[in-house]
């Protein structure tokens, strides 16, 4: 087929509670699933807004689905803001953008709907070549949908044939309707018994099935044993589905055909989990067999459980994307059945599998709860208000800055999935365990800062760098500067931020605090405010380090910093003033702290998929 357009991808940068979102859709299936109030439908809406035909499909309204039949946008929204795109491939290969915008019409009674305008957003290029290149070589305008033929269905929101008896009209069709053509009533009839084996016999005649407020008209064979007016609503859900099917069926005898879009909002109502699976395996085969792309949204488990099996074998043509946190949504990483099953049921008392993670010794453990608190409190700020200027020193790339932390969301809830194990074992010994043996790639190992260089002789002292910057470099015979290696690694291995030990790194913080009061007036003002923190003052700080000798190193340091749960004075400041979220609630050190963040994240998703493999196997 020529020029078969899909869409790949919806991006919500932003559309309420969604920040910086990507959806990933599967060639053939794509299963959009989470608690109630992420926004599921929403995002079928949205996907279903890009594309479509105006011609009128066999049972009614066309292949263009409006937005507002399904969807309400309220005027009071700040919906000019909003930041939507859908990216389309041909071929696997990317072909066009659409940016999803908003026009009020409540003037010509249309509401506030969706025009998809082409964009540069996916590509290099200039916007009216991407608007040039768009209409030459896919034939799509410039605020025209993508001609893909679509169809949405909300099930939801289909009242049973029985109830609201005055809404459903159940009319005959004439023997040259289309509909009943022997190819049409077959394939009704053979899907459906696809789906609920043995419901209709063979010789039932076609109906359509007419619902006041519903777009679509729906085809009807007596269902065995059951009155018309009578069928439960799983029954005229899978009716319903069949039909679109069939509508889809005769578009495809067309010469033009090349493929169509079905979504289908709450694909599991009233269906038993057999039935679910019946369904789900009928538009599988027809995807294939009329290149369909499907997207689904569900809450069924029995789908999901399917999907992932799919998922596993072929990521291509099937997805699922999981959302988690309505007030703050995004796609979870986690495609473990018993994770996904936990968080639908909102069990916190799960058992879930858990990360071994390694730590030199009980103070990196503690000062990496530090780190990833202070990055939740960073992030929970900005999310609010992704365009502000939240953190101190403020450049003129803060807003990209901002984007970038938010884009690190995995780490909120990171440490549910973590084992924490402090060894008392040191760098070398812990990176020979990790090469020694593959069990070890399940383990996520965290070393302190000055484990990133290999030569112990090339390890800077921290009284050295007290007023300036540490860069790992050393100055040549020849007055060159070279920069210091650091250790290759896994992706399993990740070191704290700088190349200090903790106790070094800790120290640095209170040095600056306390030789700089003024600068750093805020942090003492917070300080003062708080009963159990009021009474620390720079000198008392300052005196807690006393016995410090002139030349002092990391081991003096660690004789103080060494009674982690004893209560002692110096860790009672650096946890209840919160001075290392302090420290990093800046522009110019929160860099230190996302690229620790994001090392995390990529150790923990080579670690996890093998304790979850070693579990069940």
């Amino acid at each position: 087929m020529n020029n078969v357009l899909k869409p790949k991808s919806l991006i919500l940068n932003s559309f309420r509670n969604f920040q910086k979102v990507e959806i990933q859709l599967g060639n053939k299936i794509t299963l959009i699933s989470g608690q109630n109030g992420v926004g599921k439908s929403n995002i079928l809406s949205l996907i279903a807004s890009g594309s479509g035909l105006s011609q009128k499909a066999i049972l009614g309204s066309n292949f263009q689905p409006e937005f507002n039949e399904f969807f309400n946008i309220d005027p009071s929204e700040d919906y000019d803001n909003y930041e939507l795109y859908i990216e389309y491939t041909c071929e696997g290969k990317y072909a066009l953008g659409k940016k999803l915008t908003f026009k009020d019409d409540t003037s010509t009674n249309r509401g506030i709907r969706i025009i998809p305008r082409t964009t540069n957003y996916f590509s290099r290029i200039k916007q009216g070549d991407a608007e040039n290149a768009a209409k030459n070589d896919y034939g799509v305008g410039g605020a025209a949908r993508v001609g893909i033929p679509t169809i949405y269905l909300s099930l939801s929101r289909l009242y049973p044939l029985g109830e609201n008896r005055e809404k459903v009209k159940v009319k005959k069709i004439r023997s040259n309707n289309v509909l009943n053509r022997v190819d049409v009533r077959e394939k009704f009839k053979t899907w459906y018994n696809t789906v609920i084996p043995n419901a209709i016999k063979d010789d039932e005649t076609v109906k359509v099935i007419e619902k006041k407020a519903c777009p679509r008209e729906s085809m009807h064979m007596n269902i065995n044993n059951t009155p018309t007016l009578s069928q439960s609503i799983g029954q005229d859900n899978v009716g319903n589905i069949i039909s679109a099917l069939v509508d889809i069926y005769l578009l495809s005898s067309k010469p033009e055909y090349t493929g169509a879009l079905l979504c289908i909002d709450e694909i599991d109502v009233s269906l038993h989990p057999d039935t679910q699976i019946n369904m789900l395996n009928l538009l599988d085969y027809l995807s294939d067999e009329y290149n369909i792309q499907i997207v689904v949204s569900s809450h069924s488990l029995t789908l999901i459980k399917e999907l992932l099996k799919k998922e596993h074998m072929n990521s291509d043509s099937y997805r699922i994307a999981y959302i988690k946190n309505p007030m703050a949504p995004y796609v979870s990483e986690q495609k473990s059945y018993d994770l996904l099953k936990a968080d639908m049921f909102g069990n916190l008392n799960f058992m879930k599998p858990k990360v071994r993670t390694y730590f030199e010794d009980k103070v990196g453990q503690t000062l990496f709860g530090i780190f990833i608190d202070a990055y939740k409190d960073i992030y929970a700020a900005i999310a609010k208000d992704p365009e502000g200027q939240i953190l101190r020193n403020v450049p003129d790339n803060y807003k990209n800055l901002n984007s970038s932390i938010l884009e690190v969301r995995e780490i909120n809830d990171i440490r549910e999935y973590l084992n924490e194990i402090p060894v008392g074992l040191g760098c070398e010994e812990l990176l020979k365990l990790n090469n020694a043996d593959k069990f070890f790639n399940r383990v996520i190992t965290v070393l302190d800062g000055d484990s990133r260089l290999k030569d112990s002789n090339q390890k800077p002292k921290i009284k050295d760098f007290l007023d300036e910057e540490y860069v790992p470099e050393i100055e040549l015979p020849n007055g060159k500067k070279e920069k210091l290696n650091t250790r290759q690694h896994d992706t399993n291995v990740c070191f704290f931020p700088d190349y200090f030990a903790p106790e070094s790194f800790l120290y640095s913080i209170i040095y600056k605090l306390c030789k700089e009061p003024i600068i750093y007036s805020d942090f003492w003002k917070s300080v003062d405010m708080q009963e159990e923190t009021a009474l620390f003052t720079t000198d008392r700080v300052k005196n807690l380090f006393a016995r410090l000798p002139k030349d002092f190193n990391n081991d003096n340091l660690k004789d103080i910093f060494k009674e982690v749960d004893s209560g002692s004075e110096v860790w009672k400041f650096v946890l209840k003033t919160e001075m290392v979220k302090y420290y990093f609630y800046d522009y110019k050190t929160v860099n230190k702290l996302k690229w620790f963040m994001e090392n995390l994240v990529q150790a923990f998703n080579m670690a996890y998929p093998l304790t979850i493999s070693n579990r069940y196997c």
